[in-house]
């Protein structure tokens, strides 16, 4: 069953649901020249060709394609974006990707002045598709979160997730149980944002093995999608805290370190860290949803695994470590982490998580 969801971004949720992709954008404009910011690679081609295909069949004739997006992506990548949108006069953009490329169309979106923007994400784990906040490297500056604007409308279709991997279920699993996780520790944590969390990571714990196992089940899919939903609700209005102030900024340095996979392995540091700014009662409730997810992602650290995951994406060095630390203790998200993130704290869970070298 198809359904929406009403907020600042509007949710529509179903099997299926981005075949209509056209149909929902003439619900709120009129056919005119769409920019299509979309991720490159072969398993991408037969959704590509059916979001074309519907939007041409509801009048968005006029497509401009830009596929030059990074998984990590930078503020000149974004620039040749807004170059595109404003020489083709495309007033409407749409985005096909990871959380990544909607960061990027939420810039592009925002700086071209664009009067619409539909996002269809294909993972489940950022929440990027209701927030207004867009994450971009920079030259001079690294990785920084700037505000841009939260798509108008988000289509979350569970299909769209079976052509995810093991290995990226499993990523994208641990970035949405961390948004869960920090929202739920937040010093700005309130009743509403803590329920969300916590059914976010629930929902994650309960569900993640059979993922693995059948990524092709789509109700499973649709539960990860409801589960990136709460959680990136509960971020939003708690705010996160000490790991992601270290897991956004070492991909800065090393952009090919999975997010979702530093989520992980920082997650055991955190909640050793934070736990005992929590209260007792409401530390029961999220101390066994961690263990269970911390069973399931260090499983596949064994070598007859499923999932392999590449120790040498451990290593950081230590020349980078100054660089680190400084941009860890004065990134945005340190703000609402219930202790203090000081610089020997951040060092302590890089040297107890990392191997620096």
């Amino acid at each position: 069953m198809k359904k929406k969801y009403v907020g600042s971004t509007q949710i529509y949720f179903g099997e299926g649901i981005s075949r209509e992709i056209g149909r929902l954008l003439r619900r709120h404009n009129d056919p005119q020249t769409v920019l299509l910011v979309h991720s490159s690679g072969s398993w991408l081609r037969p959704l590509l060709e059916r979001v074309i295909e519907n939007l041409k069949e509801n009048g968005f004739s006029r497509i401009i394609y830009y596929a030059g997006i990074g998984s990590n992506p930078h503020c000149a990548e974004c620039d040749e974006g807004i170059r595109l949108a404003r020489e083709s006069k495309a007033r409407i953009i749409v985005t096909l990707g990871a959380g990544s490329y909607i960061d990027a169309a939420k810039y592009i979106a925002s700086e071209a002045n664009a009067d619409f923007y539909a996002a269809i994400p294909t993972t489940a784990g950022t929440a990027s598709y209701i927030n207004e906040w867009s994450v971009l490297t920079d030259d001079e500056q690294g990785k920084k979160s700037i505000i841009t604007r939260a798509p108008d409308i988000a289509i979350l279709d569970p299909e769209v997730l079976t052509s995810l991997s093991p290995q990226l279920s499993l990523f994208n699993a641990m970035d949405c149980f961390s948004h869960g996780l920090e929202a739920y520790f937040s010093k700005s944590c309130s009743p509403i944002a803590a329920k969300e969390a916590l059914q976010g990571c629930r929902i994650v714990t309960e569900n993640l093995d059979g993922v693995i196992r059948n990524g092709n089940d789509v109700g499973l899919r649709g539960k990860m999608f409801a589960a990136d939903l709460l959680s990136g609700q509960a971020m939003m209005r708690a705010g996160l805290g000490i790991l992601h102030c270290i897991s956004n900024v070492i991909s800065g340095f090393y952009p090919h370190y999975q997010h979702g996979f530093l989520c992980g392995v920082l997650l055991f540091a955190t909640v050793e860290y934070n736990k005992e700014a929590l209260p007792s009662k409401r530390l029961k409730k999220i101390l066994p949803l961690s263990e269970k997810i911390m069973d399931i992602f260090y499983r596949h650290f064994n070598d007859d695994a499923p999932i392999v995951i590449n120790k040498k994406d451990l290593i950081l060095k230590k020349k980078d470590l100054p660089g680190i630390i400084h941009l860890a203790v004065n990134n945005v998200n340190a703000v609402t982490n219930p202790r203090p993130v000081t610089a020997e704290i951040v060092e302590h869970m890089i040297n107890n998580t990392f191997l620096v070298e």
